[in-house]
């Protein structure tokens, strides 16, 4: 009987937060418009978030919509499955629709910020050929969104002709610009939006070191450590931990 309990409970635990999950999260009701938005966002991000998306949404259009998150990790994981969609779209778009046939060249190339095109379409060689492509397709991840992470990432995206111009910036001079009163482009080495509006912050954060008193006091270290040179202390050997930087786009940056 204990063990049928403690099964139970288990079982309870696992299957709980499904059965009262609020009904209509999962999926959009009728009459509803979705947005897919892929982060790495925790839950109560995503919910706060979403909560007031839909009741400003609703405030100014009079349309309900849904917000469809997708979590398949961190901001350097999600570049990786951005760029794996992308790939894989537009050696669909270049075999099947244009009838050409793939190569190395054209898969090194498509998404190269590097590759320019030439001024006349008719002079570009392979590469600069599937460059211009891509950027003049409406090839799609068939994402809506990239929300999380930080400058670098998005800037990335953005060279790679992933993302486009939403329009939101211009179409409110008075909220973005170098003017006094405004948010400026770019604050202590630091963008905040893309000048083409390809990409917009959404909040400010910094980096910092979280340590434990105890700790310190053990390993003999009576000062805290206030800058990043701090940690090359030989006695911090073994005793750091910070996420992989393949999967964390802050650890990363």
């Amino acid at each position: 009987m204990k063990n049928i309990f403690i099964g139970a409970v288990l079982l309870a635990v696992l299957i709980g937060p499904l059965i009262f999950r609020p009904e209509g999260d999962a999926k959009p009701k009728a009459g509803e418009r979705s947005v897919v938005i892929v982060t790495p966002h925790i839950e109560s991000i995503r919910y706060e978030f979403a909560r007031a998306f839909k009741r400003h949404h609703f405030e100014h259009t009079g349309e309900r919509v849904h917000l469809d998150y997708r979590t398949p990790g961190g901001t350097s994981e999600i570049a990786r499955y951005i760029a794996s969609e992308y790939f894989a779209a537009f050696q669909n778009y270049w075999t099947r629709t244009l009838g050409r046939k793939w190569s190395r060249a054209v898969e090194s190339s498509f998404d190269n910020p590097k590759i320019v095109p030439d001024d006349t379409p008719e002079d570009d060689t392979p590469e600069q050929e599937a460059r211009r492509a891509f950027l003049v397709s409406n090839v799609s991840s068939k994402l809506d969104l990239f929300f999380g992470g930080g400058p670098y990432d998005f800037e990335q995206q953005a060279r790679a002709g992933r993302l486009v111009d939403s329009g939101y910036i211009r179409e409110h001079p008075e909220v973005y610009g170098p003017e006094p009163g405004k948010i400026p482009p770019t604050l202590s080495g630091e963008n905040f939006y893309d000048t083409e509006g390809r990409w917009i912050g959404s909040v400010l954060s910094s980096f910092g070191i979280s340590y434990n008193v105890d700790s310190l006091r053990r390993l003999g270290i009576e000062q805290p450590p206030a800058q990043w040179d701090d940690l090359a202390d030989p006695r911090y050997l073994h005793q750091i931990a910070l996420a992989n930087p393949t999967q964390s786009g802050s650890v990363s940056k």
